[in-house]
């Protein structure tokens, strides 16, 4: 989401609810399109679209969404249903969940990630080797 960058993720009419830098906003936020994240949100975001967290941005929630990209600081559970892109400027305290994780050079991330859709690795018993004992004849 940020290789084409936030100004064009905009400019594009994507983001159906925009929360702009000097919003404040307390509450839960439902929405079946794209939300945009610039401002201060405390309480839970879900959507069934994208969920951008701008730079200047500041979120003490959980967030769900398909796709998930963190540029700024979220301090809360994130569960992408396909992908979390967290940039180099990105901070997220608590747990994340997303089929694809990407974690640029310099971002910060504190918790448990879980990857769902991930074969979990098969139970591997250990080899003991066993030591033989030479057969002495008399």
């Amino acid at each position: 989401m940020f290789e084409k960058g936030r100004e064009e993720f905009v400019k594009s009419g994507a983001s159906e609810t925009i929360v702009g830098a000097s919003v404040k906003l307390k509450g839960n936020l439902r929405s079946d399109g794209d939300i945009l994240i610039e401002g201060m949100v405390t309480g839970d975001l879900k959507t069934s679209g994208a969920v951008v967290i701008g730079e200047s941005a500041s979120v003490v929630a959980n967030i769900k969404g398909q796709n998930v990209a963190v540029a700024g600081v979220v301090q809360g559970n994130i569960e992408a249903s396909d992908k979390l892109e967290i940039s180099n400027t990105g901070k997220v305290i608590g747990d994340i969940a997303a089929n694809v994780l990407s974690i640029a050079s310099g971002a910060s991330f504190s918790g448990k990630c879980t990857m769902p859709d991930h074969p979990k690795a098969e139970k591997v018993e250990p080899v003991l080797e066993t030591e033989e004992t030479p057969e002495v004849s008399e």
